[in-house]
């Protein structure tokens, strides 16, 4: 029997194993550093170590701060200078991704695509590698590769950072993508001439040309080109109900079908063709490793494959140069590999789930070998423990990535993981080269894999239907990663870009004041930031949700945060009508009390009064200057409060002079979009707010805010205070 990689031995290309350990230390702590420059702190120590005879491990380290640097450095000039936020440029570049699909706010059918290469018409406003561009209408082509001219306003990319979710800053640099461009006008200047983007291309208009059911030509494009642009956002959700998303995310699984395929079929060929050439090189390796890149190219080089391509060709330069060492030694190369080639992937999921599965399976190869599982039985059983062991061992990584992790996975992975890798990916693969040979866009193998990809979802659909929902789960959930004591309230104004939501915690009740928007394109703000703050709290249920009015910015991620926690009291919009002078909560002494109603437009906002210990906190909605002057009126001085939470974002329509006088605030807190297209907060609030020597605190720049209240004592927190690591700093 053949063996690809045999353990145990010792080899002169093994990376010394505390140096391995040493790089990988240095490589992390440098990203936790508050300068970008801070890799010069490992060059230093690791001359150091060079000095004290520590050679092998001194250049190890001084390697780590040399690509920390380097990246640093790199992080530094792809920054977007404020002065340019919300301007008008002209930009010229390469299309680097396909293009995505879905309708604006308008209801217009528009297009989104990552724009790289060269991009020139910023002069005086950074050096962006990579923009992605919003909002070219979907009538437009935009073939892949093609220089292109646009026109747009200059935006960066969101920074949303609050408690309980991932900063967005970390995901935008695990992509490699810099800002955005709101597209205006586009026009096409030439064509690709790449034979990489031109393949994609071509096979991008053979699947769009493909006549089939909608949904499984969706998924056989993920299959082919490694996108999910065309799989349905329900089929999306009950993929990841049942935990096979990775099977339509080209990844090791495919690459490695892929490879081990084409090396068995070669070596086959080599032993009837050239039977004594295998007895000193497995020559088989080459075909099997180029045909393995062809598929990795196809799919767009994304992380998942270069890191099961980067493992390839190790282990295949090992076995062609008859060379022997362990699959970990393999691994931690790989990883080191793919941290110095893209240092920022190490901050998004794709490099956390897919190292972390690959090192779970190398522990249950070694661990269930096939010798302890003899006969066709000992073989189910072995595949059985395998995927329940990779989904609990799992469970860590998915929890803290989505917030939930799924024991469906153990079925699914079992019924329909084999049915998609044994038969609809070789269809698919195949289909593929009967377009690129002899342009056969309607042939037999894609219409074979389009039948079978029906039949996933069809299985897909009913296991959904037998599992209980109560399989995808969250093992801490109701278990408070954080509570407030309970002496003390706590008042989170979340990070949710243009929009609000607030999270007030006392004696174990939660409430919640909007949830912010539901953008067209994505997540709502409530699947985002919301309902992970809930459950980092430990929160099992809301004990009174208050909806201030019905804009969207406001109410838009209503359908689910109801789709994940129970309520036991509705106000306001999607509830009871808010009614002025109501106190919608009371025990000791806090107590919430309604000054502003009913809960459907702006000036209707509902306005929430929170007192306890001395200190009030005025929740103002969206009202304006009008409804501030009747609340004047009404209240007098009852609208006295120590924090205020500014009304409609900073706009200049509310927070008039005579409002701020009545409530005589010693911090303002705002909540506004980074760079927003309304300009919010406007520079009139602010100025209003600096002249009556107010503290200001907007989300925007600090990220999410806390104001904690004990008998005697306030205290407002922002994540953004004090030394955070430099990537999470804004300019």
């Amino acid at each position: 029997m053949t063996t690809f990689i045999v353990s145990n031995h010792t080899s002169t290309l093994e990376i010394c194993r505390n140096c391995a350990f040493l790089m990988l230390v240095a490589l992390v702590t440098s990203l936790l550093l508050p300068v970008y420059w801070g890799g010069l702190l490992f060059i230093a120590l690791g001359g150091v170590g060079f000095i004290a005879g520590y050679r092998k491990q001194g250049v190890y380290v001084v390697i780590a701060g040399t690509v920390a640097c380097y990246w640093g450095w790199h992080w530094s000039a792809g920054l977007i200078e404020p002065s340019c936020f919300r301007s008008e440029v002209a930009v010229t570049g390469s299309v680097a991704s396909l293009p995505v699909r879905y309708r604006a706010a308008s209801g217009e059918a528009v297009q989104s695509f990552k724009l790289a290469g060269a991009i020139d018409g910023l002069v005086g406003c950074g050096s962006p590698v990579s923009l992605m561009v919003y909002g070219v209408s979907a009538a437009k082509a935009i073939p892949l590769g093609a220089d292109v001219a646009l026109k747009g306003r200059l935006a960066p990319n969101s920074s949303q950072w609050n408690l309980g979710s991932t900063p967005d800053q970390a995901q935008w640099l695990a992509r490699g993508i810099y800002g955005r461009l709101n597209a205006s006008e586009v026009a096409l200047l030439t064509v690709s001439t790449g034979y990489l983007s031109h393949l994609r291309e071509k096979l991008a208009k053979a699947l769009e040309d493909f006549e089939g059911p909608s949904r499984a030509v969706g998924l056989l494009e993920a299959l082919v080109l490694g996108t999910g642009r065309s799989i349905v956002q329900r089929d999306w959700e009950r993929f990841r109900f049942l935990g096979m998303t990775h099977a339509f995310v080209v990844s090791g699984l495919h690459l490695s079908l892929v490879f081990f395929g084409i090396w068995l079929f070669s070596r086959r060929a080599l032993i009837l063709i050239w039977p004594h050439g295998l007895i000193k090189r497995d020559w088989a390796i080459i075909p099997a490793l180029s045909v393995a890149t062809i598929y990795a190219g196809l799919a767009g080089f994304s992380l998942p494959t270069q890191r099961a391509l980067i493992m390839l060709f190790l282990g295949g330069i090992l076995r062609l140069t008859a060379r022997r060492t362990t699959l970990w030694h393999i691994f931690i190369t790989a990883a080191l590999i793919i941290l110095i080639t893209n240092y920022f992937a190490i901050l998004g999921r794709s490099f956390w789930l897919s190292m972390a599965a690959t090192g779970i399976l190398i522990g249950l190869l070694t661990a269930l070998a096939p010798k302890n599982f003899p006969h066709l039985r000992g073989w189910l059983l072995r595949v059985i423990f395998t995927q329940i062991a990779l989904v609990l061992f799992m469970a860590p990584v998915t929890v803290f990535w989505f917030g939930k992790m799924t024991l469906a996975a153990v079925v699914a992975n079992i019924l329909l993981v084999p049915l998609i890798a044994s038969l609809m990916i070789p269809l698919a693969l195949v289909g593929t080269v009967c377009v690129l040979l002899w342009h056969s866009t309607d042939n037999l193998p894609w219409q074979l894999a389009v039948d079978v990809g029906m039949g996933v979802l069809r299985s897909a659909e009913a296991l959904q239907q037998i599992i209980p929902e109560s399989a995808m789960f969250n093992p801490f959930n109701g278990v408070a990663l954080h509570r407030p004591e309970d002496a003390t309230i706590e008042l989170s104004v979340l990070d949710v870009g243009q929009g609000l939501s607030v999270v007030l915690t006392a004696a174990g009740q939660t409430l919640v004041y909007d949830t912010g928007d539901a953008p067209p394109l994505g997540s709502s703000q409530a699947q985002k930031v919301l309902i992970p703050y809930l459950n980092r709290l430990g929160a099992k249920d809301i004990a009174i949700r208050v909806i201030s009015h019905s804009d969207r910015d406001h109410a838009g991620g209503v359908a689910d945060l109801e789709a994940q926690f129970s309520t036991e009291r509705a106000v306001g919009y999607a509830g009871t009508p808010c009614r002025v002078g109501e106190v919608l909560f009371q025990r000791a002494e806090l107590t919430v009390t309604v000054l502003n109603g009913p809960g459907d437009d702006n000036d209707g906002s509902c306005v929430l009064q929170v007192r306890y210990a001395g200190v009030t906190i005025l929740l103002a909605g969206d009202v304006s200057a009008a409804r501030e002057r009747e609340m004047i009126r009404y209240w007098r001085n009852e609208l006295k409060a120590q924090v205020l939470v500014v009304a409609h974002h900073g706009s200049d329509t509310s927070t008039a002079t005579s409002f701020l006088k009545w409530v005589d605030p010693t911090f303002a807190v705002i909540s506004a979009g980074r760079a927003n297209r309304f300009g919010h907060p406007r520079g009139g609030v602010l100025r209003r707010l600096e002249q009556r020597g107010i503290g200001i605190l907007n989300t925007a720049r600090e990220g999410g805010v806390t104001v904690t209240v004990q008998p005697q004592e306030m205290n407002i927190t922002a994540l953004r205070d004090g030394n955070i690591p430099y990537w999470l700093s804004l300019p």
